[in-house]
């Protein structure tokens, strides 16, 4: 990863200072209603809403997407910080209550939501999972199409929350989410006691169109793997796998023992790559970002007018 010689964090700590007070991941005074229109005659609308990486200023995916979609015109409105049930209410505000949009879109008609968020409240992925899963489902109430962008990889050796068998419990509450978002896991797996009975998805419920960043090119493929040796002397002593294990039959014990352990060793390979980070293992830079917009380019209907190509050239020297 380059370092650059002078403030690597200026743009980050001056997209914090424009932020509202927050607490838990929500403003501490109410956000006003969203009064904005778009800004172009491109027939097709979007919006984004989610989190800190949704909202990397500049060249974020949204832009980079933009400009190779000749239809599409996307308002980003993503804020940092936020957990999945701010960005909810967030959506409601700022977008459904927009009484500029409400007439199909400034007269657009049914346009999109694209969304990206939650990691700040992942440490609980069956809330997370029904707070997206009500954005979703108020998306298409409105009328409105849904792009699922599942969370990017994020983690590193360095950060103690994903230390031993710690990392299997992170590596798990971040995947809930992102199969939730893929469509993988059934409503009772995804949401847990939020599922309310619910054994199958009703139409509306899961993304029309789902990208899969965690399982993408942002991915660590090639990173070292972890020495196997402390994690096998560890495994029957850590509260994650105790809390695995105990009930399981013996035959099943051994089996699930070892699946623990490798997924442990595997860990880094599904950390950012290190020359996609922006300042943090979290954030991807603006290469992260032409990458995240080339996948959701290459899963792009055919209205959107998207010309692929012109994502495949790497930006130079990786960009914060």
């Amino acid at each position: 990863m380059r370092t650059p010689t002078r403030h690597p964090r200026r743009w980050w700590l001056a997209l914090v200072a424009l932020l509202p007070s927050v607490v838990l991941g929500r403003p501490n005074r109410p956000e006003p209603v969203g009064d904005w229109t778009f800004q172009t005659d491109r027939p097709v609308k979007a919006v984004l809403v989610g989190g800190s990486v949704a909202a990397f200023p500049g060249k974020g995916f949204a832009d980079q997407l933009q400009g190779a979609c000749r239809n599409l015109e996307v308002r980003n409105l993503a804020v940092a910080k936020l957990s999945a049930t701010a960005i909810r209410e967030r959506f409601q505000r700022q977008v459904l209550d927009n009484p500029a949009l409400a007439k199909g879109w400034g007269g657009q008609g049914p346009g999109w939501v694209f969304v990206l968020g939650g990691l700040n409240s992942v440490g609980n992925p069956e809330l997370t999972n029904a707070e997206v899963l009500a954005l979703y489902r108020a998306a298409r109430k409105a009328g409105l199409k849904v792009l699922g962008l599942t969370l990017n990889p994020w983690g590193d050796e360095s950060d103690p929350r994903w230390a031993g068998f710690e990392g299997v419990r992170r590596q798990d509450n971040t995947r809930r989410a992102v199969d939730f978002v893929m469509g993988r896991l059934t409503p009772e797996q995804a949401l847990g006691r939020h599922a309310n009975g619910q054994s199958r998805w009703e139409p509306g419920d899961l993304p029309d169109i789902a990208v899969d960043l965690y399982d993408s090119n942002l991915r660590d493929r090639n990173a070292p793997l972890r020495d196997e040796a402390p994690l096998r002397a560890t495994v029957d002593s850590h509260p994650v796998t105790q809390a695995r294990l105990k009930d399981l039959p013996p035959d099943q014990r051994a089996a699930m023992r070892e699946r623990l352990i490798r997924q442990a060793v595997e860990i880094p390979r599904w950390y950012l790559r290190a020359d996609l980070r922006s300042f943090d293992h979290i954030h991807p830079n603006r290469e992260g970002h032409r990458l995240i917009a080339l996948t959701i380019c290459r899963k792009a209907p055919p209205e959107w007018g998207c010309d692929c190509a012109v994502l495949e050239t790497p930006t130079t020297g990786g960009g914060r």
